[in-house]
């Protein structure tokens, strides 16, 4: 069962994200490897939070190593995949191909014949199609075709990562520890982005600051997320995501001293129309969170 609480953590870490992600694109531009520093900083800051509160991380790795190193190897591919489409461009298609992990999480379940067609579906994937027509504008006239195709096929298979992603996080988070979860999904994903430093390194202050940014925000966005996919489901995960977006569009403007762009606004309130839609129609939305037996094999799984 959804409740309002799970929705709003989620609405939460999601804007922790797009903070984060608006401040890094004001830190350094070094692409991947400064997304490596942030989410050091974030697992150092996580773990260490979980440590405080007798997680005992290490344990709970030991355990269950193949779920995280799965999780991190998905983390790394999704960034490494959206950062290359970003740098072969057009920049605003592939923000709006990347955005479309909530409809192939729908089409699947559509697909498996675990979610039925309704008026509902078709509203909410008609206004998630309208706000990336929005953002996504004309690329220029001097980008090739095989260009511009590569882009998009780098930007969908990130996306396809993103929905792989919330799936199994949905999937793993009710038995296990939110806190030492996100920490270790973090820690896993910076250790094997690290070695891209050595290519682009960040200067000194850019690298401080980068560390800050994931220990303020990114890792508690990561916790967030963890907590409310306990009772959030993957396609509302995926549609509710779609805030990132928004609170990186917002942060971004102020940050830089920009206007937010008409078409900007307009796919913002498109996205939230869809995540009002979502939440109205799951099942219980608004009732108690539902308690799911945890694992007892471990009993340092909090």
């Amino acid at each position: 069962m959804t409740s309002y609480r799970s929705i709003g953590l989620l609405l939460v870490g999601t804007s922790l994200w797009g903070i984060s992600s608006a401040l890094i694109a004001a830190v350094a531009r070094t692409g991947f490897t400064s997304a490596a520093l942030v989410a050091a900083g974030g697992s150092v800051a996580v773990l260490g939070a979980a440590v405080l509160r007798g997680d005992h991380p290490g344990r709970i790795f030991r355990a269950d190593w193949r779920l995280y190193v799965r999780l991190g190897v998905l983390e790394v591919v999704n960034l490494a995949l959206y950062m290359a489409a970003l740098h072969i461009g057009p920049l605003p298609m592939m923000v709006a191909l990347h955005l479309t992990a909530p409809v192939l999480l729908i089409g699947v379940r559509l697909v498996t014949r675990r979610r039925s067609l309704s008026f509902v579906v078709v509203v909410e994937l008609s206004l998630v199609a309208l706000a990336i027509l929005l953002v996504s504008g004309r690329h220029p006239g001097t980008l090739s075709g095989a260009g511009v195709l590569l882009g998009c096929v780098l930007a969908l298979c990130s996306a396809a990562c993103v929905a792989v992603l919330i799936t199994v996080v949905a999937r793993a988070s009710p038995a296990r520890g939110s806190v030492a979860s996100a920490g270790l999904q973090l820690a896993v994903a910076s250790m094997l982005g690290l070695p891209l430093l050595l290519i682009a390194p960040p200067e000194g202050a850019a690298a401080l600051a980068l560390i800050a940014i994931g220990a303020c925000f990114l890792g508690p966005g990561f916790v967030c997320y963890w907590w409310s996919l306990r009772t959030v489901d993957a396609p509302t995960a995926g549609i509710v995501g779609l805030n990132e977006a928004i609170s990186a569009s917002i942060v971004g403007a102020v940050v830089t001293g920009t206007q937010l762009t008409p078409a900007v606004l307009g796919a913002g309130t498109l996205v939230l129309l869809a995540i009002g839609l979502e939440v109205r129609s799951t099942p219980n939305s608004g009732g108690p969170p539902k308690r799911t037996a945890r694992r007892t094999s471990d009993p340092y799984r909090h």
